[in-house]
């Protein structure tokens, strides 16, 4: 059924512009041999039917809507790839992430990338924030992987794509509470893109780059222990120094920048993910010299939310249905629609301890980026998975020692607490 484009959808999808794509980009490193196209296209028509945006696309002038794509074929939407020689895995990243999604078909697309450094392979999947609040619609990787390894079989469901057109006005105002409010709505252009009314335009295309860096997870729950903090205020350091590298790196003035942090907050479990994701925002202390003051101060400025009993512990995130964290990267970034302007973004979200399988390959790595938007300068998803915790950057600038920065913090805060 036809679905109007609501006002914070429209917010959304302004934001992704040609000459400033915003999307996201969730990359799944497995074992073992890579999955055949035809393997993972049979577990994707089995399980998209619980991420039913996945099949929808925008349709439309003004006044857009969510409507089933009749054309839709899975195969149009995933493709396999060699890395080419020669090419880095964070330059094909950084192409990826630059690249824009069709807008005449559902905002997704997926690639199995092959002959990665060690033998390895994965499953990159693009999509654009818009598709996923949280609540009716979820990330299509939140439901791919499983707690035991499954074989591939059966038949894929039949599906139908409903015939219903896009909704006009009427529509519009049916499906809203307050028709006063639609109507006000309309008339600034919030039941389309309105690209000139929710931002600057931004004209001039800016190279984005891309680095990862693993930590075991045990190591940072030690340091938390040891500085009588939490874990979340051990990650926010590590992303910190990391940030103060690329400032250093970049021969930018060393400075505190704003950082959104989005945290979930309860919502008495009326979402899908059993929470909502609020925008938090803090200056990090990249100017302080030391490590341990880094951390101390973030401990200090996070210590009254942590108190907070609406705060969803990371153990009940991490105990939700599926594989959370691709759908709760999606509703952080979409905190950047409201709020106050901000350089960094760093979303924290945790993921399951134990091992996750897609099919019978078993997942090892989950690398969330997000593309950089308005005045960010630089965004880090952060993403646990079996015991190891992954920092993922975008910037708008080389992050040639982003990896090393964050490593080396953890580890003088590992000597501190020894």
């Amino acid at each position: 059924m036809a679905a109007p484009v609501t006002r914070a959808e429209a917010l959304l999808l302004a934001r992704d512009q040609p000459a400033q794509r915003w999307h996201q980009l969730s990359l799944l490193v497995l074992d073992g041999p890579p999955l055949p196209a035809s393997e993972i296209t049979r577990l994707i028509g089995q399980r998209i039917g619980y991420a039913p945006r996945f099949r929808q696309k925008l349709a439309g002038t003004g006044l857009q809507s969510w409507i089933d794509d009749r054309g839709f074929n899975l195969a149009g939407h995933l493709r396999t790839t060699a890395l080419p020689a020669g090419t880095t895995i964070e330059s094909w990243l950084a192409g990826q992430l630059a690249s824009p999604l069709d807008r005449l078909h559902p905002l997704w697309d997926a690639t199995i990338l092959t002959d990665l450094p060690g033998g390895a392979w994965a499953l990159s999947v693009r999509a654009h924030p818009a598709l996923i609040d949280g609540a009716d619609n979820v990330h299509l990787l939140h439901e791919l992987l499983d707690e035991q390894p499954t074989p591939i079989a059966g038949e894929v469901p039949d599906w139908q794509p409903s015939s219903d057109d896009a909704p006009g006005l009427s529509g519009l105002l049916r499906n809203l509470n307050d028709p006063l409010q639609a109507l006000q709505d309309v008339a600034a252009g919030l039941g389309g893109l309105a690209e000139y009314g929710v931002r600057q335009v931004t004209t001039a295309p800016a190279a984005r780059q891309v680095a990862a860096v693993e930590c075991p997870l045990a190591e940072l729950k030690k340091v938390a222990k040891g500085a009588s903090c939490a874990v979340h205020d051990v990650i926010v350091a590590l992303a910190t120094a990391g940030v103060r590298g690329w400032q250093i790196a970049n021969d930018r003035l060393l400075h505190d920048p704003v950082a959104l942090i989005p945290l979930a907050v309860g919502d008495d479990g009326t979402s899908a993910l059993g929470c909502l994701v609020a925008p938090q925002f803090m200056q990090l202390p990249a100017t302080t010299i030391t490590a341990a003051e880094r951390l101390t101060a973030i401990a200090t400025l996070t210590q009254a939310r942590i108190d907070s009993d609406r705060l969803v512990p990371a153990a009940e995130l991490t105990e939700l249905a599926g594989f959370p964290p691709p759908s709760t990267h999606a509703v952080a970034a979409a905190t950047v629609s409201g709020g106050r302007p901000h350089e960094v973004l760093i979303a924290n979200v945790p993921g399951p301890s134990t091992p996750r399988w897609l099919g019978e390959r078993r997942a090892r790595a989950l690398h969330a980026f997000a593309s950089t938007i308005d005045e960010q300068a630089i965004t880090i998803g952060v993403s646990s998975l079996d015991g190891r915790v992954s920092f993922a950057a975008n910037a708008v600038g080389p992050l040639p020692t982003f990896a090393r920065d964050v490593a080396d913090e953890l580890g003088v805060l590992l000597r501190g607490v020894r």
